[in-house]
């Protein structure tokens, strides 16, 4: 009796590991809004150091500074079990949907990394919890940019330090919209693990609609990251 007891919990045990490990984390949904959270005082203090500095590295012949903050995410991005936020920004708008943007890591109320790098409009950044399973959180930086008649959409980074620099997972178009109000995005999870595996599911919203879920979650790959962030010494 002893051993089918055991048995039996061998086995329950290994049913919930099997089903924890196929179960998907969202990459980035653009049917809800992002968080936006104050810097603290420390931190907003360091964002301004690394912005100084931002400002000594692109000429003002390139553009004026102009700095706006996209938004910030905390998690353990370059470092395991550490607490760090990182703040994404633009720096200056170059023309329609291009210009600067820059990446701000901060820990301990000091910076720990600054970036910069050519890029659209920024919208937002957001943690994505360690889907490559190596122990360090990902992060997702969300683009916008506009088209003639309206037109317009969103792109999405999927990013990751590594070798102390942010580098590109993969991006996909999370939204498109036209010049009515009706809007197509795509929602994107992924089963974590060495090889993670992707999925994206539309959803679309008419005017002055919610949105409603359109066909089935089907897999997808993520085609290649063009941003490149450059680091400011």
């Amino acid at each position: 009796m002893g051993k089918k007891v055991m048995a039996i919990v061998a086995a329950a045990i290994i049913g919930v590991a099997s089903s924890s490990a196929q179960t998907t984390v969202v990459v980035h949904d653009p049917t809800k809004e992002s968080k936006r959270s104050d810097l603290s005082a420390l931190d907003q203090a360091a964002f301004d150091t690394a912005i100084s500095a931002a400002k000594q590295h692109v000429s003002k012949d390139t553009c004026d500074p102009d700095i706006d903050v996209a938004g910030s995410a905390t998690g353990s991005f370059s470092r395991a079990r550490s607490i760090q936020t990182l703040v994404f920004y633009q720096y200056c708008q170059t023309g329609n949907g291009f210009g600067w943007a820059g990446l701000v890591l901060i820990e301990d109320g000091k910076v720990a990394g600054n970036f910069i790098t050519e890029g659209g409009w920024t919208v937002g950044v957001e943690k994505v919890s360690d889907v490559n399973q190596n122990g360090l959180d990902e992060f997702t930086l969300a683009y916008s940019g506009g088209m003639h008649q309206g037109m317009g959409g969103t792109g999405v980074d999927l990013m990751e330090f590594s070798g102390g620099l942010p580098k590109g997972i993969g991006w996909y178009k999370a939204e498109e919209f036209g010049p009515t109000e009706a809007v197509t995005v795509w929602k994107l999870t992924a089963r974590p693990g060495p090889n993670s595996v992707f999925y994206k599911q539309k959803y679309f919203s008419g005017e002055n609609s919610a949105y409603r879920r359109v066909g089935k979650n089907t897999v997808t790959k993520l085609t290649k990251v063009t941003s490149n962030f450059s680091l400011i010494k």
